[in-house]
C-alpha cells in the first residue's frame, strides 16, 4: 500500500505527533507499505531524505514556526501547487494527514480538493481539538475526512459534539516502542548524583503545568531537600503563535521567586536521550492544564516502569488507572500533585508496585506493534468506504 503522510513538522522538531509519526512511519514500511511524508522545514536539514525507510520531503510552506495567518492566505496558490505536486509525485493510494483539521483553511481546502480530483480516500488523524474562532472556521471542513482516527475517547467525544460525523470516527491510541522504552537504570548526569530525580517530559509552557510542577517542588523539598525537578522541551517545538520562548521565561522566574534554582535542572533532551531520562528518574508527572488529549509521555513513563503523576484531564484518565497504574490530580492543584509525589518518596514500595503494572499496562494495550495493526485495518476499510462516497444514504 502506498501512503502519503502529512504533518506540520517532524523530527528533530520533538513532540507528541512528531513522536508518533517517527513511530508509525517505519512501521508502515516494516509492515510492507511505501510511506513518503510532507512536512515542514527545518535548519540544517535537506528538503529531501529517506528517514528509516521512509520519504520525507520539507518544505517552508508546511512549517508553522514561520507561517501566520496572513502569510498563509498570501500563499494560497503556492500551498495548493505545493500539495498538488507531493500527491502527483508519490502517486498514493490513500492520504493520512495529522491535525490538518486547524491551523490553515488554505491547507485543508486545497488537499480536499485534489484528493477529490483524484478520487484518494483521504485520512485524518485529530491529535487535538480546540475552542477559538480558527476552529469554528475549520468545521466547515468536517465532512472531507473519509475517515477520522481520534487518539483517545476524549477526543471522539469532543469531535462529535464539534458535529464531525460520528460514523466516520475510530479510537486508535497512541503505542509505545517497548524495547526503546524499558525498566532499568539510566545514567545520570552529574548533576543528578545523589538527588531524587522528579522528570516532567514536556515542553516548558504552562499549558503543559510546568508552573504546577514548579509549586509543587516548593512542597516536596521542605521534606525531601535532596528532591531535583528535571524539565526539558524549550526549544525545537511547534511554537504557533509564538508563545513558548515567553512563557519558557515565566518558568524561570517562578523558579527563581520560590528559590528553587538548586532544586531545578533545566535541558533540552532530544528525543533519542528521552528513554535514558527516564531510567534515570524516580518519579515522572505530567500535570497538564488543559483536556490533554492523550499525552504519549504517560506511556514512556509507563513502559520504563517509572511510576507516573497525571492530572484528571482530557484522555490521560483513560490510560492511567488511578491507583493501579499511576496517580491522577486535579487538574492544576500543585498541592495534591506534591502529595501524590511525596507519597511515592514515602513509599518505596508503592512506587515499585505502579511502575510494574504501568509497564504491564502497556505491554497489554498500547505497543506500537498494536497502533500499526490499528492503523492498517482502519486503511483496508477506508479504502473500502472510499467507493461508496456520493451514493445516497452513505455513511461510512
Amino acid at each position: 500500500m502506498k501512503v502519503a503522510m502529512l504533518h506540520w513538522a517532524f523530527a528533530p522538531i520533538i513532540g507528541g505527533v512528531e513522536t508518533h509519526l517517527a513511530m508509525l512511519g517505519p512501521d508502515l514500511v516494516r509492515d510492507g507499505c511505501q510511506v513518503a511524508l510532507l512536512t515542514g522545514a527545518v535548519d540544517g536539514r535537506p528538503s529531501e531524505e529517506s528517514w528509516q525507510g521512509m520519504y520525507v520531503r520539507r518544505t517552508p510552506l508546511m512549517d508553522l514556526n514561520s507561517l501566520t495567518p496572513a502569510s498563509i492566505v498570501a500563499h494560497r496558490e503556492e500551498i495548493a501547487r505545493e500539495l498538488a505536486d507531493f500527491i502527483r509525485d508519490v502517486e498514493p493510494e490513500l492520504v493520512h494527514v495529522h491535525n490538518m483539521h486547524y491551523f490553515s483553511p488554505e491547507h485543508a481546502r486545497a488537499l480536499g480538493e485534489i484528493c477529490r480530483r483524484r478520487s484518494i480516500p483521504l485520512l485524518l488523524t485529530a491529535h487535538n481539538v480546540w475552542e477559538d474562532l480558527l476552529w469554528q472556521k475549520m468545521l466547515a471542513y468536517r465532512e472531507q475526512w473519509d475517515g477520522i482516527i481520534a487518539v483517545s475517547n476524549y477526543i471522539k467525544r469532543e469531535l462529535i459534539r464539534a458535529g464531525y460525523p460520528a460514523a466516520r470516527i475510530d479510537v486508535v491510541y497512541h503505542g509505545i516502542d517497548t524495547e526503546k522504552f524499558r525498566p532499568g537504570d539510566g545514567e545520570r548526569p552529574p548533576e543528578l548524583i545523589g538527588r531524587r530525580v522528579i522528570f516532567h517530559p514536556a515542553r516548558m509552557s504552562l499549558a503543559k503545568g510546568s508552573d504546577v510542577v514548579v509549586r509543587a517542588g516548593a512542597l516536596i523539598r521542605k521534606e525531601f531537600p535532596d528532591v531535583i525537578l528535571v524539565l526539558t522541551g524549550t526549544e525545537k517545538t511547534v511554537d504557533w503563535g509564538s508563545y513558548q520562548q515567553g512563557e519558557v521565561e515565566a518558568v524561570r522566574r517562578l523558579i527563581r521567586d520560590l528559590d528553587m534554582e538548586e532544586h531545578v535542572y533545566i535541558r533540552f533532551l532530544p528525543w533519542h536521550e528521552m528513554p535514558a531520562m527516564y531510567r534515570a528518574a524516580d518519579i515522572v508527572v505530567y500535570p497538564s492544564r488543559f483536556d490533554e488529549p492523550f499525552g504519549l509521555v504517560m506511556l514512556e513513563a509507563m513502559a520504563t516502569a517509572r511510576p507516573v503523576v497525571v492530572s484528571r484531564a482530557g484522555g490521560m484518565p483513560e490510560v492511567v488507572q488511578d491507583g493501579v497504574s499511576g496517580l491522577v490530580v486535579p487538574m492544576g492543584d500543585h498541592e495534591a500533585l506534591a502529595e501524590a509525589v511525596l507519597s511515592l518518596l514515602r513509599d518505596p514500595a508503592l512506587a515499585k508496585s505502579l511502575g510494574e503494572r504501568g509497564r504491564h499496562e502497556v505491554e497489554r494495550a498500547f505497543t506500537k506493534e498494536l497502533m500499526v495493526a490499528r492503523t492498517l485495518s482502519l486503511y483496508r476499510r477506508v479504502l473500502d468506504w472510499r467507493p461508496m462516497r456520493g451514493v445516497v444514504g452513505w455513511t461510512k
